[in-house]
């Protein structure tokens, strides 16, 4: 298998990992009714120490030959994240799932992230990679959209959600530098750890969220899994096909997420899912977007 095919299937990993627990997160909220900025921070610092426990000699390693400069732009990255983890989800409360996934992670996001890493990577996409990303975004917005979420509306969450895109795809650029030249799992470590703590840390200080119970701790904590797992996939790309493929590619995420859905509906019919309202055009959404992936794969001839 070539390195591009490989690097394409694990991004693609990352997509369904993050997909099971963005349903995982949803089950969290509302079964035991854990506040969503909880659900966001534990499991990242969970996530952290786990990829820590598996590789404990490369993390300090890792740890001692950031230096100064590098903690900086580790603690830039974690920044970023937090503050874009906390709009993102400010923005859901205000607009919905829907409209956030289309214009943040199946749009603007990759966007941003196209036009930094053109900017500062000196990435470049050729011809059949701009037409593959196309048809990636165009699936995307076919599966994820209905009548609510292509309004034309602009308010102060549409702002938050393209804020949020900015600044996590400013934390993309960043971690693609610093994986030049440093260890991808003790990496992908101190990012969650250190975001999590951020993101949780804001929020009690600011009085945003309670500390949950038992129960529900045990649960964030055992979800720590999906994080770890998919930022390590996702960050595994950056370095080895770019951080343009890599941020097309994982914006497939939203349509896993409705693929597992319906999978879960299959197998539990009473299980409660918000379900696309026309199941044919997310279909046909889905086929363009991988139509638009192994235009993706193929072109790598021209790279």
């Amino acid at each position: 298998m070539e390195t591009r095919t490989k690097y394409i299937i694990i991004v693609l990993l990352s997509a369904v990992i993050v997909a099971f627990e963005s349903i995982a997160v949803e089950a969290l909220i509302n079964i035991e009714d854990i506040n969503p900025l909880l659900v966001s921070s534990v499991p990242l610092i969970s996530g952290g120490v786990l990829l820590l426990a598996i590789s404990p000699k490369a993390f300090g390693s890792f740890v001692r030959g950031l230096k100064v400069r590098g903690w900086s732009a580790m603690l830039i990255i974690c920044a970023l994240g937090a503050i874009g983890i906390f709009l993102w989800f400010d923005a859901v409360s205000r607009i919905g799932a829907s409209k956030e996934a289309i214009l943040g992670g199946g749009s603007s996001e990759v966007l941003f992230i196209v036009l930094l890493s053109a900017l500062f990577l000196k990435e470049r996409l050729n011809r059949w990679e701009i037409l593959g990303s196309v048809l990636v975004l165009l699936g995307v917005f076919v599966v994820l959209s209905n009548g609510e979420s292509v309004s034309l509306d602009v308010g102060f969450g549409e702002a938050e959600a393209i804020l949020s895109s900015l600044l996590l795809a400013a934390s993309v650029i960043i971690t693609t530098f610093l994986l030049w030249t440093h260890d991808l799992t003790p990496l992908s470590s101190v990012q969650l750890i250190l975001s999590g703590a951020m993101l949780l840390t804001g929020s009690l200080a600011l009085g945003l969220a309670e500390p949950p119970g038992i129960r529900g701790l045990l649960l964030m904590l055992c979800l720590g899994i999906a994080p770890g797992l998919g930022l390590w996939t996702y960050n595994a790309g950056l370095p080895k096909i770019g951080a343009s493929l890599t941020s097309i590619l994982f914006a497939l995420c939203g349509i896993m997420t409705v693929a597992v859905q319906v999978s879960i509906t299959v197998v539990f019919p009473e299980a409660e899912m918000i379900l696309p309202k026309n199941l044919g055009l997310a279909i046909l959404g889905g086929v363009v977007a991988f139509l638009g992936v192994y235009l993706l794969e193929v072109s790598g001839s021209e790279s």
